[in-house]
């Protein structure tokens, strides 16, 4: 990675010798380049400004950019292409699961996702995912806590601004049809032992679970074909099954066996995942300009996921129009999402890593018993059959602005929009009753309970902006402008849901056909109405066209902050602001050269607020009665609320300093744009643990600061441009630290993680987030120290630090070649350092999969731990050369992995750092002569892979994705081992215009 950030670095250092060749073969080419300095961005609250002049940092991503890998949707096509947006899949599937941040986090407990503004209304990242992103014109990224304070405390994370397409710039309609045909294939699988097979203690047990028999060269065994797993049916007609758990499988049903050679293949688990493929269309009709425009976009989705039979339907209709008359204008949209998806449980691949590397898993697939290559986890293909979870959502977005201009400096604009989403979640197991099988299995295979849950939820979110805008000349050099506004939003939400165990007709999905319905009040029942309103204030003034200030101020009023008892104090309401400033000195000071062809300042302070509490939080409510002595039957009781949140809750307070820096060459053909921030966050809102003799468990207070400071530099060139051949690049660093300053009430470090054998912590003095484990116990000089009576290790009592989740630095590089009608794109990334932990690395060592656990010849027992050592009797730590741990022979191994070994969570933390590369293509685009001359006015393809190439930590064998978690937020750096495993795409795009 050193040599090729170094190769990076000399190309950009030398560009400048490039570009003054090509302005000597083209210089009238050069004049048409696109200026950074004339990128027009939207921030907030709709407004357009050119980059340079705002007063906040902030990034532009062109359609061109965002379509041209074929992202699934505009949250994946925005992935490190962004310096200080992280964009991580935290979980593959067939529609997958994403975590946002824009530079770290600035809370523990709440939301670290960014506002998502479409059109200039607040949305959220559901239908940003959602839409597809060949309708989007561009989207602008607001860094800079500053650029995004006009929201207030939605905006505390800062904002990403997506603007759609609107109009063809002329009245004759533009019409455009892309269609992408993608195939998905597993990237990678965690590398498992290859020594030893299929059983338990030594011995080779065919319905066994781990890989704890004998070696594969055991001459017992080794090329001989064996049999495997559950018979698939009753040979000798008997009524049974029969299986041995500890041995072969018995002669009487051997003859429906599955049989294969004993010796490992080349990776069972990755041949169980077919190749998946995405269907994606996308049709776009436009007319008209700012005058009139009118536009349709139709998409359409199907995808199958590398999990047959899990399933993504989506369907996607938006419309849009305006026009001018006179000094009214009108500007509307409507979007429809339909969006049905189904899927399996992921814990089928819990299953697959039990499987020894011999079994071949595919041979299963027609096997009509729920259990296959072993009798205590279920066959996947018995899995992906008989237990689904449907879901069908519903969204419909409803936009309307309108505007009058009273004269020619002052409007009017109100700006409404109602979002309705619905959803109906239909989740089953058809389950399987062990002794009532016919033929039944003996060895008392385990019963698989039926289950039905069916919930149904609607969500209506209400926006709406009043806003007078006023534009004066105060001066011939001095230009202002006031945005004056209130803004009114409600959310309501409500769920039904029903569950039970027992289905009595199979088939009949249905509450009324289940044996067993849970109890109404431990399902989510519940209804929910958040109010919030606010009045706000922008004033930009400009001076010429190279100072440019911007001020910002919101009172902001929630209501899950007002308390309905008015004897209560709760203070709902506060006030928060920004300033920032955008200076260009080579403008003010009338410099020209032919070296330096840019030069802004910007500097900036801002103060938003946070509110990261539950509806009704404060509120002194009750709950209904859970657990003993409250029974389906008994009569229902009512409790205090165990969760109560303080009602003097403040919120929390973020305050921001921001100051960058933007440089041009070569008449900005060579770009270098570099930022560093800081910001403070105090009365953070967390949950504090009390005596469990209170009644309550815990109560969200305000409980310390932290603060979040870091630094962008980005590096763009365009070192060729002429007529047939250019290139262009940027290369950005990104870093970012995150500190707790303070916990309140004595603490020194808060969990925000529960269980197992790692935790995600908040620790006072250090930075956050931090992951800790349980590890070995170490002498003074780290080394490890062992039982000498059994040759066990010690484990700590606590937790042990073991560094900062996020990643040291962060590399993004996008690069462009285009010759003639060719291109040639690439996207890459690096995250250096950060560590995570493996739950799929934890789950394999229970099973005899872990490669350090065949580095030693079993059949001897156990190992000599490296750097370990034991008390002598005179109290000494003595250096450990004979002494195993793991037992004297095989037997011993199982139980050793299981309960000693596995509990060490120090043992499956690995480093975080990961190359990547996250775009390649190649695109064609036919000439427009030659286009016409077939009734088109644009005809272009691609070929493009997603993730083709990857480098992980020489330690992380396929065990971990660095970017995967098993949550979203700031629990991140903990995998399970249900997470499915990354994936390769490769693609085709057809684009044609009429």
């Amino acid at each position: 990675m050193k040599k090729l950030t170094t190769s990076i670095l000399i190309v950009a250092l030398t560009s400048p010798f490039v570009v003054i060749k090509a302005q000597k073969k083209s210089s009238d080419t050069l004049t048409r380049t696109q200026d950074i300095t004339e990128v027009v961005m939207t921030g907030a609250m709709n407004k357009r400004v050119k980059l340079d002049a705002a007063t906040s940092t902030a990034a532009v991503v062109s359609k061109e950019k965002l379509v041209q890998a074929g992202a699934p949707n505009a949250i994946a096509a925005l992935a490190s292409k962004v310096p200080g947006l992280t964009i991580n899949k935290t979980n593959s599937s067939v529609d997958g699961t994403y975590d946002i941040k824009i530079r770290g986090t600035r809370t523990l407990t709440g939301s670290t996702s960014p506002l998502i503004v479409i059109d200039g209304v607040i949305s959220s990242q559901t239908i940003l995912q959602a839409l597809p992103a060949d309708v989007i014109e561009s989207t602008t990224t607001l860094l800079g806590l500053q650029g995004a304070a006009l929201y207030g405390s939605q905006g505390v994370n800062g904002a990403i601004i997506v603007t759609t397409k609107k109009g063809s710039g002329s009245k004759k309609p533009r019409i455009t049809f892309n269609s992408n045909i993608e195939f998905d294939n597993v990237l990678f699988t965690p590398a498992r032992q290859r020594q030893y097979g299929q059983g338990w203690y030594g011995d080779r047990i065919h319905v066994e679970n781990g890989a704890w028999g004998p070696s594969f060269s055991d001459p017992k065994y080794a090329g001989q074909n064996v049999a495997i797993g559950v018979p698939f049916y009753d040979v000798d007609g008997d009524g049974v099954i029969s299986i041995n758990a500890d041995g072969d499988v018995p002669t009487n049903d051997a003859a429906s066996s599955i049989y294969a050679p004993y010796s490992p293949l080349k990776n069972n688990v990755k041949d169980f995942f077919q190749t998946g493929l995405n269907l994606n269309n996308t049709l776009t009709i436009q007319a008209g300009n700012e005058g009139a425009y009118a536009g349709l976009s139709i998409n359409r989705q199907d995808r199958e996921f590398i999990i047959a039979d899990d399933k993504l339907k989506k369907t996607s209709v938006t419309l849009n129009g305006g026009f001018k008359l006179g000094k009214l204008s009108l500007d509307g949209s409507a979007t429809y999402i339909n969006r049905s998806v189904s899927t399996t449980t992921s814990d089928l691949y819990t299953n697959l890593l039990q499987t020894s590397v011999e079994i071949p898993i595919t041979a299963f697939k027609n096997s009509p018993h729920p259990y296959g290559s072993n009798k205590y986890y279920q066959n996947p293909y018995w899995t992906m059959r008989n237990i689904r979870n449907n879901s069908k959502v519903d969204i419909l977005n409803g936009t309307v602005s309108l505007g009058y201009k009273i004269n020619d400096h002052i409007s009017i604009t109100n700006t409404g929009t109602a979002q309705i989403t619905s959803t109906d979640v239909l989740n089953y197991n058809n389950g399987y009753v062990a002794n009532q099988a016919t033929p039944i299995i003996n060895s008392s295979v385990a019963a698989i309970t039926s289950s039905l849950a069916q919930s149904n939820s609607i969500v209506r979110y209400f926006y709406n902006d009043l806003m007078a805008n006023l534009n004066y000349d105060l001066t011939s050099d001095i230009n202002f402008k006031l945005n004056v506004g209130y803004n009114v939003q409600q959310n309501e939400s409500k769920i039904t849901s029903v569950s039970g165990t027992g289905i009595r007709i199979p088939g009949i999905y249905q509450y009324w056909n289940l044996t067993n319905l849970t109890i109404p009040y431990n399902l989510n029942n519940r209804r929910f109405v958040d109010n919030r309103y606010a009045y706000f204030a922008n004033m930009d003034l400009s001076y010429k066209d190279y100072l440019f200030v911007n001020l910002t101020g919101r009172y902001e009023n929630s209501s899950k902050l007002l308390h309905s008892d008015d004897n209560i104090a709760s203070k709902p309401h506060y006030f928060y602001y920004s300033g920032g400033v955008s200076f260009m000195p080579l403008k003010a000071f009338n410099i020209e050269s032919n070296t330096i062809s840019r030069f802004v300042v910007k500097g900036s302070h801002s103060r938003v607020g946070n509110d990261p509490v539950a509806v009704y939080g404060i509120e002194d409510t009750v709950v209904l009665g859970t657990g003993y002595p409250f029974s389906a039957t008994s009569p229902l009781s009512f409790v205090n609320n165990q969760t109560p949140t303080d009602t003097n809750i403040r919120p929390e307070i973020v305050t921001g300093e921001e100051i960058s820096v933007g440089l041009g060459f070569f008449k900005n053909r060579l770009t270098l744009d570099a930022s560093a921030y800081l910001q403070t966050t105090k009365d953070l809102i967390t949950s504090q643990t009390t005596s469990s003799a209170s009644g309550i468990r815990f109560t969200p207070v305000n409980i310390g600061d932290i603060r979040n400071k870091g630094m962008e530099v980005t590096l763009g060139a365009t070192p060729i441009r002429s007529t047939d051949f250019s290139w262009d690049f940027s290369l950005a660093w990104s870093i970012n630290r995150t500190k707790v300053i303070e916990l309140a009430n004595g603490q020194d470090e808060v969990n925000l993680s529960t269980g197992g054998n790692a935790g995600i912590y908040a620790i006072k003095g250090q930075e956050f987030p931090m992951l800790k484990a349980t590890a070995y116990m170490r002498d003074e000089q780290g080394r490890i120290i062992i039982n000498p009576d059994n040759g066990n290790p010690y484990i700590t009592n606590n937790y042990v630090n073991f560094g900062r989740v996020t990643p040291n630095y962060t590399l993004m590089f996008n690069t462009n070649f285009k010759y003639k009608n060719f291109g040639l794109y690439a996207v890459l990334d690096y995250r250096n350092g950060g560590v995570l932990y493996s739950g799929a690395m934890q789950g394999m060592a229970f099973s005899g999969q872990l490669e350090q656990s065949a580095s030693f010849d079993r059949t001897q027992g156990g190992y000599i731990i490296p750097n370990s050592v034991y008390m002598n009797s005179a109290g000494q730590y003595v250096a450990n050369t004979s002494i195993k741990s793991g037992g004297t022979s095989y037997a011993d191994l199982p139980d050793y992995y299981g309960g000693v070994y596995s509990r060490v969570g120090e043992n499956f933390i690995l480093s975080g750092t990961a190359f990547r590369v996250r775009e390649l293509g190649v695109s064609y685009t036919l000439d427009t002569d030659t286009a016409r001359s077939i009734g088109l006015s644009g005809l272009s393809f691609s070929v493009y892979a997603r993730n083709p190439f990857y480098k992980f930590a020489k330690e992380n064998k396929g065990y971990a994705d660095p970017e995967a978690s098993f949550t979203t937020g700031n629990i991140s750096g903990i995998t399970n081992s249900n997470q499915y495993p990354s994936t390769r795409t490769v693609g085709f795009t057809t684009t044609i215009n009429f």
